[in-house]
């Protein structure tokens, strides 16, 4: 029996929708039970936990051969939290394995608000005593799109304090379909794989793309640290403020750029590029449901 957390939000409905195509046994943490089956199909089993109470994610994971811990959200002092409960809870239920949602950017010197929350709870895989699967994720296409580009059509200015960084972008569907197929792999030997997509964008790349799919120019100028502070706070609830700025400081450093092969090795296909994923998101599709 596989369990997926997370099972309501898109990348944890989607691992729940392949690992099913695949033919595995899967069940759901939910907090919800009826707001989840609104949106999954309706033979999921549905196990219901919450990440701040360790005592019903140990009741959740109860008979789990594999869980699949897809990060939290929040505040980086709750997202730590929340992964270290689910871990404990693991290590307690006696869970075989443990594929882990996590992302490139973790190093110890990375201004990445988020970094500390995920190099914890990757640690605290490795002293669990339990066999882990990493993916450490690239940038999301979809974060991209919502978060600066689609905010920015009306000026067809792009602002960002990201310097001439570059970004490997990668589809939450990509991400769900490398997800199940690391947590389906009969080999539970603890490995890490990165998760980006093909090629890296600058960010000019990226607003022209834009402005060819949307047919309304799109140009990206890089401002200042303090200038894109302002702005994000003045429109933004803490901490995304800090957690955006933090993440362009970074991608300015370098460390979204690398770009990994570990996406096809896993899935035996290719990720959607950038422009494929701004053509197929206008067109209303979804993606394929591939596992």
């Amino acid at each position: 029996m596989i369990l997926v957390t997370g099972a309501s939000g898109h990348v944890g409905r989607n691992v729940v929708l392949r690992l099913t195509l695949l033919g595995h046994a899967v069940a759901a943490l939910v907090r919800d039970a009826q707001a989840a089956q609104r949106r999954l199909p309706t033979e999921t089993t549905l196990r219901v936990g919450d990440y701040e109470d360790v005592s019903t994610l140990k009741r959740a994971f109860a008979g789990i051969d594999e869980l699949v811990l897809i990060s939290s959200d929040g505040d980086a002092d709750t997202v730590m939290r929340h992964h270290a409960n689910a871990i404990e809870a693991a290590r307690t239920a006696d869970v075989r394995h443990i594929t882990f949602t996590s992302i490139v950017d973790i190093g110890e010197a990375s201004p990445f608000y988020y970094a500390p929350a995920y190099r914890d709870a990757e640690r605290r895989l490795a002293a669990c005593g339990l066999a882990s699967t990493i993916l450490r994720c690239g940038l999301y296409s979809d974060f991209i799109l919502d978060t600066w580009l689609a905010p920015a059509r009306g000026s067809g200015e792009l602002l960002l304090p990201a310097g001439q960084g570059l970004v490997t972008p990668i589809s939450r569907d990509d991400v769900a379909t490398a997800v199940a197929a690391a947590a389906a792999r009969p080999d539970k030997s603890p490995t890490v794989y990165t998760i980006t997509g093909e090629r890296a964008l600058d960010f000019d790349e990226i607003a022209a793309c834009y402005g060819v799919v949307a047919e309304r120019p799109m140009r990206y100028r890089a401002c200042s640290l303090d200038d894109y502070l302002a702005s994000a706070s003045a429109r933004l609830e803490d901490p995304w403020p800090r957690a955006f700025s933090s993440m362009c400081a970074s991608i300015a450093e370098g460390r979204y750029a690398a770009t990994s092969v570990d996406f096809t090795a896993l899935t035996g296909r290719q990720p959607e590029n950038f422009r494929d994923f701004l053509v197929r998101v206008a067109a209303g599709r979804p993606a394929e449901p591939i596992g």
